[in-house]
C-alpha cells in the first residue's frame, strides 16, 4: 500500500513538473496536481503514523531516478 502512494506521488510530481514548464506553475491544472500530491503526503504520513501505533517500524525508503523512470528501494 505504501509503495503504491510512493509511486503515485511521483508520477503526479512528473506530471506536475511537466505541466508547470509547458504552461506555468500558476497554470490550474498544475495547482490540481499539487493539490492531489500534498493529499497523497498526509496519507502516506497516516499510514507511516498507523504502523508506528501498531508496533511495526515501516522501513525507510530512497527514491532515485534512472532514465526517467522511478525506483524506490
Amino acid at each position: 500500500m505504501r509503495d503504491m502512494v510512493l509511486e503515485k506521488i511521483e508520477l503526479l510530481r512528473q506530471r506536475m513538473v511537466k505541466m508547470g514548464l509547458e504552461f506555468g506553475l500558476d497554470h490550474p491544472d498544475v495547482l490540481e496536481y499539487s493539490k492531489q500530491i500534498d493529499q497523497l503526503h498526509n496519507e502516506l504520513n497516516q499510514l507511516d503514523h498507523s504502523l508506528s501505533k501498531v508496533g511495526k517500524k515501516s522501513k525507510p525508503y530512497r527514491f532515485y531516478m534512472l532514465e526517467n523512470k522511478a525506483h524506490f528501494a
